[in-house]
């Protein structure tokens, strides 16, 4: 095992979620191959996308390790990547920055721990529904019969925990169509019925995971479950300054009419700046003529706009 990979592994074993039972093997695939390609014409996207494997799960907009093992392979196999595969790449672009992946991190190792403490204020209505739930005899009743009717056992994972299928974002529901004929499917969907009458997300040997109000970052936003038993009373429940902070450590710009309307304003200023001054070079302009030449062309002033033509033209 060389340094590297050995700092690799440990920089792996360091993320939540199992990363290193998840990535390990790519990751070692990766070093036992890295001089064998470094002259392919795709290196340095191989390099960007390796990186991916470290940025937390949270962030991750596809299977980063999956794609890591098929780019391996198609490399290995050939000089050239297929278009499409390169337009994956392309789009996925680099990891985010350092800043937003320790806070993902950070919060991804107390999402594992179901630690919502920092973002929640009203813990003792969870805990109060737990012990109510605990004392519940339907709720009793109801478990041990499944447990009569289904091996439960057959259906749990490494953690001896079995959950229910999970309901997406704005309600889209995968694998979702009705099916009676396996065995497996009449336990998932007579267990679904069983979590959504007492609002559980699965069991954990006879203990019900009943559902919190939680805070979670994704790849697309940061979304907030409220559970259909809590009475929500958003100024005492959540600890909006936490969460506002945690939304923006993506490097989220402020908002509104007034800055929205100016940003617009901005951009086609940006735009017209960025044309003038290649009219003006291709006059021929250089230095402070076309300084200025541009800048009356914008309507600015010549002593005092400089410095804003020159923001002008660094925005994207």
């Amino acid at each position: 095992m060389t340094a590297s990979l050995r700092t690799d592994l440990d920089k792996l074993s360091r993320l939540a979620f199992r990363r290193t039972e998840k990535a390990r093997e790519v990751v070692r695939e990766f070093h036992e191959v890295k001089k064998q390609i470094q002259d392919h014409a795709s290196c340095a996207e191989a390099e960007c996308l390796y990186q991916w494997l470290f940025v937390p799960l949270t962030l991750w907009p596809v299977d980063v390790a999956g794609l890591m093992t098929h780019l391996l392979r198609k490399m290995i196999a050939g000089p050239k990547l297929d278009p499409k595969t390169k337009l994956l790449l392309a789009l996925l672009g680099t990891p985010p920055d350092e800043s937003v992946q320790s806070v993902a991190a950070a919060h991804e190792h107390l999402v594992q721990l179901g630690n919502y403490e920092s973002l929640i204020k009203s813990q003792p209505k969870f805990e109060e529904m737990e012990q109510q739930l605990h004392r519940d005899p339907d709720f009793n009743r109801a478990w041990n019969e499944i447990k009569e009717h289904f091996p439960v056992n057959d259906y749990r994972n490494p953690k001896g925990v079995v959950r229910r299928r999970m309901v997406q974002e704005r309600n889209f529901r995968s694998a979702w169509d009705f099916r009676w004929t396996a065995k497996k499917d009449r336990f998932q969907n007579v267990f679904d019925a069983f979590c959504h009458k007492w609002n559980l997300y699965g069991m954990e040997g006879d203990r019900p995971l009943l559902l919190k109000l939680t805070v979670n970052l994704t790849p697309y936003g940061t979304m907030i479950l409220i559970p259909g038993y809590w009475s929500f009373d958003p100024k005492r429940d959540l600890n909006w300054k936490a969460i506002t902070a945690l939304h923006r450590a993506r490097g989220v710009q402020r908002q509104g009419p007034k800055l929205s309307v100016n940003r617009m304003a901005n951009r086609d200023d940006a735009i017209a700046a960025k044309r003038h001054w290649k009219e003006a070079r291709a006059q021929g302009l250089r230095g402070r003529r076309r300084v200025e030449w541009v800048l009356a062309k914008l309507h600015l002033d010549c002593g005092n706009d400089e410095s804003k033509l020159k923001r002008l033209l660094r925005m994207k």
